[in-house]
């Protein structure tokens, strides 16, 4: 809504300013300060406190400190662990639910590159006090030239009937072509107008989009606690004139912008002092190409046509103000690492990390001193006995030193150096433990300690320290995913429901489906879950298993009364995967309100009702066989006992029948031999009778 013309451009504008002025001071006072010596700090610059000739080290404790705390964050929130998901508020709502939730972490992981987002806020956080976001929806467009050849009438109308379509350059041209006369069948020549040309084609790229502001270039009122209930805030940015023009915005009130000479002590200077080439002056010869200093600021104003008090959106520079419209809400999302109460802006991680790198540095220097010196000996000599005493200064390796004097140890000897005290690596020791007291971050979780690792310290033990160890920092995750990511990601799926014109092409459980962001519906349940480190989800998943392995082993156990059914195991075992960092659960899991898991259940109820009815046949069929089974094995019992009984007699006959053979045998031999004798007898006989010689046989 422009309402620029029903309002007091000159009262505004003054309003305005002085809200500016109040912020600017309030940013470039003591936070300034502590920004820049938080960035001085980081990236180990000189800290003023030199000597020259003396070691100029200094301990980079802050570096330490957060990026150690960073990447341990980072991952906490990276795109696989939906940390933030919408809840479902009815049966119904379940699969909806899951969707809005895809679709918002799809939003602002893949689109707006999530995980580059959250590194930059968390850095600007753990150095700088604050780290801010801003949220809105970016109407874009793209251009791309096309052409077109020999289109037809019909087929160039369609064309010009798209909106995102303009035609540049058209040639038309008329050919003979041969058609034929559906009834009749006769071929005839018809002349035919075609097209050929050139066109621009709109194509729509509009989005969320998520973009994290520099903490300096954040101004709100100093009365503010946070960004809820401050009546002013506002955006510093530096913008082209040509930009301001493309967007629209009048030419004649472009060029009275003032161009961008300020110069901020809020904290800028330090970031930048790493690069001495950066600037955020620009000079251009071209005026388009000119850059402007302009704000866009939310200021509670009252409107005595409304009856209330309502939040102007005014886009503006100091003196010139370009568009102003009512607004429900401000689009700035901020976290702080250590908030303090009542206060916007609470303490970085640098703020506590100040004084234990500035004594580091001192310690370290001179163990660094001690060193040098007592490798290269100061000498006690007499200059007089010493031809050359130049080389006394010059203190050269290998040098040799010229002296009159037959006893040269009387003449140069070195100095005597004390011994470094065991104090200062005690002190240094208690510092570093004073660190890990006040970042949260040990030396055990960092992976730096390794005497706390021995053959005594089981696992459990170290898994028990390092969680102590961090406790602070789970404080740390907790806070900022509540206070920051879960809001921030409320405010992508409002913006996305409200605005988003195209469908989404978004993974749900394993599967690609194109979510239509107009037919969600609002929602505000969200929950939050925050595991610190992928050592707790995993025990968190082993947990998870044992349940479900215990409570199916007895699904009959009267204590679960039938609260363990198909739709809380494959909650369990989902949540289960989820933790586990294991994408496509559905690929391994069936969803028992999916149409998949019932045509499977009544597959398995009518193979079940099947062999229940077959069963039941056979159950039939052998109580009617029972008797006659009987009957028949008494038959059988008969049959084999006579069987054997006959067996008895063949082999009686067999025996009674052998021993008559046997006797037969014999008589047979007996009156053989009687037959033999006899004839012998009968041939001695007539050899007698004869007197001759008789052979027998």
């Amino acid at each position: 809504m422009n309402i620029a013309s029903e309002i007091d451009e000159k009262e505004l504008l003054n309003s305005l300013e002085n809200n500016i002025n109040a912020a600017d001071s309030y940013a470039e006072s003591e936070i300034g300060e502590q920004r820049d010596k938080g960035y001085k700090y980081y990236y180990g610059q000189p800290m003023g406190n030199e000597r020259t000739g003396r070691s100029q080290h200094v301990s980079m404790d802050v570096f330490d400190g957060v990026e150690s705390i960073k990447s341990m964050l980072l991952d906490c929130f990276t795109a696989d662990r939906n940390v933030c998901k919408f809840e479902a508020q009815s049966a119904e709502d379940f699969i909806p639910a899951k969707m809005a939730t895809a679709l918002t972490n799809f939003i602002f992981y893949r689109e707006n590159n999530g995980h580059k987002i959250l590194h930059d806020v968390l850095h600007d956080a753990l150095i700088a006090k604050t780290g801010i976001v801003k949220r809105y929806y970016k109407d874009d467009y793209q251009y791309e030239e096309e052409t077109f050849e020999a289109l037809d009438e019909a087929s160039f109308n369609m064309l010009g009937a798209d909106e995102a379509v303009t035609i540049m350059e058209i040639d038309e041209d008329i050919q003979m072509q041969q058609t034929q006369d559906p009834q009749t069948g006769q071929v005839f020549d018809v002349e035919v107008k075609l097209y050929t040309g050139e066109l621009v084609r709109k194509i729509d790229k509009s989005r969320v989009v998520i973009e994290v502001i520099q903490p300096e270039d954040f101004l709100i009122t100093p009365r503010a606690t946070d960004e809820n209930d401050a009546d002013f805030c506002s955006h510093r940015t530096t913008r082209t004139r040509g930009e301001l023009l493309s967007e629209g915005y009048d030419e004649d009130i472009v060029a009275k912008l003032d161009e961008d000479r300020d110069s901020h002590n809020d904290g800028g200077d330090g970031r930048d002092s790493v690069d001495s080439s950066s600037t955020k002056s620009h000079f251009d010869a071209d005026n388009d190409r000119e850059y402007v200093t302009v704000y866009e600021s939310y200021i509670k104003k009252y409107r005595d046509d409304l009856k209330k008090c309502v939040f102007l959106k005014c886009f503006h520079s100091r003196t010139v103000l370009l568009d102003v419209e009512i607004v429900s809400e401000k689009p700035f999302r901020y976290f702080t690492p250590f908030p303090l109460s009542h206060r916007f802006h609470g303490m970085s991680l640098a703020d506590v990390l100040f004084d234990i790198q500035k004594t580091q540095s001192s310690l370290k220097r001179g163990v660094v001193d001690h060193t040098f010196m007592t490798n290269t000996s100061r000498f006690i000599a007499n200059l007089s006995l010493v031809k050359n005493p130049r080389d006394l200064l010059d203190n050269k390796v290998g040098a040799v030193i010229d002296v009159n004097s037959p006893n040269p140890e009387s003449v140069v000897r070195p100095l005597p150096m004390p011994n470094l005290s065991g104090t200062v690596f005690q002190a240094i020791e208690n510092l570093e433990g004073e660190k890990e007291a006040r970042s949260g971050m040990s030396r055990m979780a960092r992976g730096m300690d390794s005497t706390v690792v021995s053959k005594q310290n089981s696992s459990d033990l170290i898994t028990q320290f390092m969680s102590a160890s961090n406790r602070r920092i789970m404080v740390m995750a907790r806070h900022f995913a509540q206070s920051f990511l879960a809001p921030l990601m409320h405010d992508i799926y409002k913006l996305a429901i409200e605005s988003e014109r195209q469908e989404k092409l978004v993974q749900l459980e394993g599967q690609f489906v194109n979510i239509d962001p107009q037919l969600l519906k609002d929602r505000t349940e969200m929950t939050v879950a925050v595991a610190l480190t992928p050592d707790e989800q995993a025990k968190e998943a082993q947990l998870l298993l044992s349940l479900d392995q215990q409570f199916t082993m007895n699904p009959q156990d009267p204590n679960l009364g039938g609260m363990y059914g198909p739709s809380q195991r494959h909650a369990m075992l989902s949540r289960a995967f989820e933790l586990l960092n294991i994408k496509s659960a559905s690929g391994f899991l069936f969803n028992p309100s999916s149409p998949e898991f019932q045509q499977q259940q009544q597959q398995m109820q009518e193979q079940q009702s099947e062999q229940q009815a077959k069963q039941s046949e056979i159950e039939k069929f052998n109580a009617g066989m029972t008797a006659r089974q009987v009957a028949v094995l008494e038959g059988q019992l008969e049959l084999d006992a006579m069987k054997e009984q006959n067996k008895m007699l063949v082999a009686m006959t067999e025996m009674e029948h052998s021993q008559e053979e046997s006797e037969a045998r014999l008589m047979m031999d007996v009156e053989k031999q009687n037959h033999s004798i006899e004839m012998e007898e009968a041939e001695l006989q007539l050899e007698a009778e004869q007197k001759r010689n008789v052979s027998i046989g």
